[in-house]
């Protein structure tokens, strides 16, 4: 298990990574930078992460190491529906949703009642084509996403009672006065983030030496 890491030590990384320390260069950066800076850096590498460079699978899922970087913002949701039709329709998706994992939706037909069914996620413009998908007998179904809303698709064949949701929830935010907060995600990651939060800074200040650098290092370790 990793060491944690707490804002003290990103807010020390990030002033000897950008040379800080013995500069005259610039004035010390302010709190308020280097925590615009890190909140971006989780932002935009969670999303290179999520997306990955793999043609053939999730980007997420690419490597072993890629899952452990990203399952501490893996979350499960259970979401009410509602009737429309050919199709249910959940409740909004929950306040914390950044990216979608899959959904499970939990369907009964006659006596059979509880059966998880495999769905997949489908363009919109496609609906009409893939209405012969949604089967009971094959357990398998289709969905799509639409103004914050999964539109599962059963067209008549069972029920759907129920959608179990993964998602990536959003990263949690951090205050650099509170330095004793530790960061949720391990070391060899906040390392990274800190890479990437100095790439940003470095850009604001435009310092080309420390971008370069940084972003070297953002690109190697990614």
């Amino acid at each position: 298990m990793e060491r944690i890491m707490t804002i003290k030590q990103v807010s020390a990384k990030i002033d000897l990574r950008l040379n800080k320390s013995a500069s005259a260069d610039y004035d010390n950066i302010w709190s308020y930078a280097k925590q615009e800076g890190f909140q971006k850096a989780i932002n935009e590498l969670v999303r290179r992460l999520k997306i990955g460079k793999n043609q053939t699978q999730d980007g997420d899922e690419e490597t072993a190491i890629r899952i452990d970087d990203l399952q501490i913002l893996l979350k499960q949701e259970t979401l009410a529906v509602k009737e429309k039709g050919i199709y249910v329709q959940t409740e909004k998706l929950p306040e914390d949703y950044v990216y979608f994992k899959r959904v499970t939706p939990i369907v009964s037909k006659g006596n059979c009642g509880k059966v998880q069914m495999k769905s997949h996620l489908r363009e919109e413009a496609n609906v009409d084509d893939l209405l012969n998908l949604p089967s009971f007998d094959f357990e398998e179904t289709f969905h799509t996403i639409i103004n914050d809303r999964i539109h599962i698709y059963h067209n008549k064949d069972f029920k759907v009672n129920k959608a179990e949701l993964t998602y990536y929830r959003k990263p949690k935010e951090y205050d650099f006065k509170k330095l004793d907060t530790v960061v949720e995600f391990g070391d060899t990651l906040c390392d990274m983030l800190v890479d990437e939060a100095c790439k940003i800074i470095a850009s604001d200040l435009e310092s080309i030496n420390a971008k370069q650098l940084t972003q070297e290092r953002a690109e190697t370790n990614e």
